[in-house]
């Protein structure tokens, strides 16, 4: 398995809009295939955010994970964020999602972000496993999230 850019894979798009609508969909009210396409087009950049990273097994796509300026519509002050990870359901607890967001920080500290955040509904265990600590518990959107900051500098050492 290799981490890249997508960015360098535009071929795996459709494939992660389709994984990511069916997984998120119901968080933003009238969402649509074409737009959670067009915000993952938004989101492809390389030495900047927003940027996405996917994870491929030859040509195979495994899933991907994102950095991008704001994820939560309730705190604008909060930047940056980890956001998307998802990985295919096939291709779960095989550790990919935990190679994706290890590379998502590693971006965040190539890009010297302090502090980078994410919110969860329901992997609390697996980011806290990485080295990322609670910030708060709150309501997103009507359901319940815990949102989680880690400092990519301390993480990459």
């Amino acid at each position: 398995m290799t981490i890249e850019l997508l960015a360098d894979h535009l071929d795996a798009l459709p494939t992660l809009a389709r994984w990511q609508h069916s997984e998120w969909g119901d968080l933003r009210v009238g969402d649509t295939l074409e737009a959670r396409t067009a915000r993952l087009e938004r989101e492809v950049g390389r030495d900047q955010i927003p940027l996405t990273v996917v994870a491929l097994a030859n040509t195979e796509v495994l899933g991907s994970a994102s950095l991008v300026a704001h994820d939560m519509d309730t705190r604008p002050e909060l930047t940056p964020w980890l956001a998307g990870v998802f990985v295919g359901p096939e291709y779960r607890r095989r550790g990919i999602a935990s190679e994706l967001v290890r590379r998502i920080v590693a971006e965040a500290a190539r890009l010297r972000v302090p502090l980078l955040y994410l919110y969860t509904m329901q992997s609390e265990k697996l980011y806290e496993n990485l080295g990322w600590a609670v910030e708060e518990r709150t309501k997103y959107r009507g359901h319940e999230v815990v949102i989680m900051t880690c400092k990519p500098a301390d993480i990459t050492k």
